[in-house]
């Protein structure tokens, strides 16, 4: 076991104190600019998606499969980048949409720059949002 003197142990203490402050600085920081309003183009609602519920995994949540494959995972309004008084709240296209596991969608998204605990899929602004009924006729929610 190696032993510190009193003067290294406060150094040692002092320096993982310091990296401690500056981590939290840059996670606070990263989190900040996170939330800066870019332009995005919106896109029709016309890509074919089906819900799938993934919420049993840890961090997850309802997530779109595209015909293709791919994954889209909907970033919700309701997060840290806006309140229940923001205009992003109001008029987040899921928040009046009843999601249900297999059910068959069509949605205009746009990709963003945000994080995921889920890490399954591209994170996306949903647009807008149409259930697509088993006749074949859209339902514009």
């Amino acid at each position: 076991m190696l032993k510190l003197s009193t003067k290294q142990r406060r150094d040692v203490y002092a320096i993982s104190n310091l990296l401690v402050h500056v981590l939290i600085f840059v996670i606070l920081l990263l989190s900040l600019n996170s939330c800066t309003e870019k332009d995005l183009p919106t896109t029709a609602c016309d890509t074919l998606a089906t819900v799938k519920d993934l919420r049993g995994l840890d961090g997850c949540d309802y997530v779109f499969v595209l015909d293709n494959g791919q994954k889209l995972e909907p970033v919700f309004s309701t997060g840290w980048c806006s309140t229940p008084s923001s205009p992003d709240f109001q008029t987040n296209s899921l928040q009046n949409f009843t999601l249900e596991d297999g059910q068959r969608v069509t949605i205009g998204y746009t990709a963003v720059e945000a994080g995921s605990i889920c890490m399954i899929g591209q994170p996306v602004q949903i647009t807008c949002i149409s259930e697509v009924s088993t006749t074949g006729r859209t339902n514009d929610l």
